[in-house]
């Protein structure tokens, strides 16, 4: 599979009246054609903001102030290209193409996305008529459809609803028919399920994993349920503090994560095979945005920190031997001289 959007060193910053917030800072990562990628990490990590700023939808006082955004597109002859989505005007004619034809969005709370003062009929067909060169009429015979696709029951008669009119459940199934009626080759969906019962949960992942395979589209999928990212992704990224600290295929992440925040988000899950009465947790908090820290960002929070080095010392992405990169300083030849070794416990022998 060829790659489909790369995102190098980018950087969102917030110019707050209390200082500089780096919401995304240095991230690095790439998405494949048809693949999914699984985005992780904890609240204020960042994942939302990486998300805006490839749709170009970063409002004031935030800017994304350095980077790229190489999104391969076919050019007038067929062949695939590369363009810089930050060298487009975020509010010129080829970005607003761009952003809702070849890339969607769902957004994470539905509700607030959709208009409380139009009909979801409108809303569907506005999208459609916008980036297909199509009549009002098969517009909306493109929405009903499209909401059929999406298991809403009496299509037709939906389209003269609005939003309040319906349930949290069929609200996100009329923005993923929304955001899915343009047939986009990258789908970025922010938190889908967060508002969702865990039945109507199981119903709209099962629908985009059946819509992803017969569009063949790729899917950045923005969560912080790490069993739907499990079930769900090729790939998985870890970002924390506006950068992705590993990334790499999910079965590997899952079965042996290298980060010491990889590893801590994955020991706080509850697991059936494990009879304990209460749930491990990761010290600390997520630092303010506007602190500046040295070294490792991770390190004030990270039970294999070491002193001089940690605190010191910026990781650079490292590439291991399963094509696995992760931003961590235990992995380097300097950390290892630093590292005492490990005494044998002799009450054990």
């Amino acid at each position: 599979m060829d790659t489909l959007l790369e995102v190098r060193d980018l950087q969102t910053h917030f110019f707050m009246a209390e200082g500089v917030a780096k919401a995304v800072d240095h991230t690095t990562f790439s998405i494949r054609r048809g693949q999914v990628l699984g985005v992780v990490g904890e609240s204020g990590c960042g994942k939302s903001v990486t998300a805006r700023s490839i749709m170009r939808m970063v409002r004031p006082p935030g800017h994304t102030v350095d980077g790229e955004i190489l999104y391969s597109r076919p050019d007038q002859n067929g062949q695939s290209a590369s363009i810089d989505l930050l060298q487009l005007s975020a509010t010129g004619t080829e970005m607003r193409a761009i952003r809702g034809g070849e890339i969607a969005m769902i957004f994470q709370e539905p509700r607030a996305s959709l208009s409380p003062v139009h009909r979801i009929g409108d809303q569907i067909t506005e999208n459609i008529l916008l980036h297909q060169a199509v009549s009002r009429l098969e517009a909306e015979e493109i929405a009903v459809d499209m909401l059929r696709q999406v298991h809403i029951p009496m299509a037709e008669q939906r389209l003269d609803a609005f939003a309040h009119q319906l349930s949290g459940g069929m609200c996100q199934r009329v923005m993923i028919a929304m955001a899915l009626s343009c047939h986009p080759s990258l789908l970025i969906a922010d938190e889908p399920t967060t508002a969702l019962d865990v039945t109507t949960e199981a119903q709209i992942l099962e629908l985009m994993q059946g819509l992803q395979a017969d569009l063949d589209m790729a899917i950045m999928f923005i969560t912080h349920d790490l069993g739907v990212v499990a079930d769900m992704a090729d790939e998985v990224a870890v970002m924390y503090l506006g950068k992705v600290v590993e990334q790499g295929a999910a079965a590997d992440i899952f079965r042996d994560p290298k980060h010491p925040y990889t590893i801590a988000l994955l020991e706080s899950l509850p697991r059936l095979d494990q009879k304990r009465d209460w749930l491990q947790t990761i010290r600390g908090v997520v630092p303010d945005p506007y602190s500046t820290l040295n070294g490792c960002p991770f390190h004030t929070r990270c039970a294999d920190f070491i002193e001089g080095v940690c605190d010191e010392i910026v990781p650079e992405p490292i590439t291991l031997e399963d094509n696995r990169e992760v931003r961590c300083l235990l992995y380097t030849e300097h950390a290892r001289q630093e590292r005492p070794p490990v005494a044998e416990d002799s009450s054990h022998s």
